[in-house]
């Protein structure tokens, strides 16, 4: 499906390759995600994707076309729709994001311009934040963050300040509050595992690292 996209139209309109699927593919594949979450905080570029949408429907997003399950949706918070693949509807987004700015990046083996890392720390702090509470989502955001400093490093001093700059310090509060549910509730963690489909190598080897951030000092604000 990534192929599908025009990549030069992507990246004329600043609109980046962000959310769990991009995360995933990243690392391995980890844990299954099939949605495709697009995010553009360039005003000007959301006005003209919003445009192109309005005036031609998914074409210019996929040249080559594309079969819909959904009538797609375009409002000033986004664009989305259910896309059909292989006879599996994937669920398509595209964010404006209104909180920080964003940066791109080209990722080897990725065929469409990605969030750069930072960003896509600072957008899963910032999810995290949001909805860590719901465990609908299964805790998905903490859990992602787990895997990504483990691979990645430590999140970055940048991506802190993104996401404080937009929700403050809540932003630490929240990751602290999600990781202690996790550790408190194992039977809700084994459930999170499992309906996220996370791979079975890694369940056991993700709560070691779980425990291991969490009993970390927390990390410090740096003066402004």
């Amino acid at each position: 499906m990534l192929n599908a996209l025009d990549a030069t139209f992507l990246e004329g309109m600043k609109c980046f390759f962000g959310g769990g699927t991009a995360i995933s593919l990243q690392l391995d594949e980890y844990r299954q995600s099939d949605d495709i979450d697009l995010l553009c905080a360039d005003h000007d570029g959301y006005r003209r994707l919003r445009q192109s949408v309005f005036d031609n429907g998914l074409r210019d997003l996929f040249p080559g076309g594309v079969e819909t399950l959904r009538d797609v949706r375009a409002d000033r918070d986004g664009v989305r729709t259910v896309l059909k693949l292989d006879d599996t509807p994937i669920k398509f987004e595209i964010v404006a994001e209104g909180r920080i700015p964003l940066v791109g990046a080209s990722v080897d083996g990725i065929p469409v311009p990605c969030l750069s890392r930072v960003d896509m720390f600072a957008e899963k702090l910032l999810a995290n934040a949001d909805r860590y509470l719901d465990k609908s989502v299964m805790s998905r955001d903490v859990l992602d963050l787990v895997v990504m400093q483990s691979k990645w490093g430590e999140i970055p001093a940048q991506a802190w300040q993104k996401a404080e700059s937009a929700y403050g310090t809540s932003v630490r509060i929240a990751l602290s509050r999600a990781r202690e549910m996790l550790q408190a509730d194992t039977a809700y963690f084994e459930l999170c595992l499992q309906k996220m489909a996370f791979d079975g190598g890694v369940a056991s080897w993700l709560r070691q690292e779980l425990a291991k951030q969490a009993a970390r000092p927390p990390s410090k604000r740096r003066p402004k």
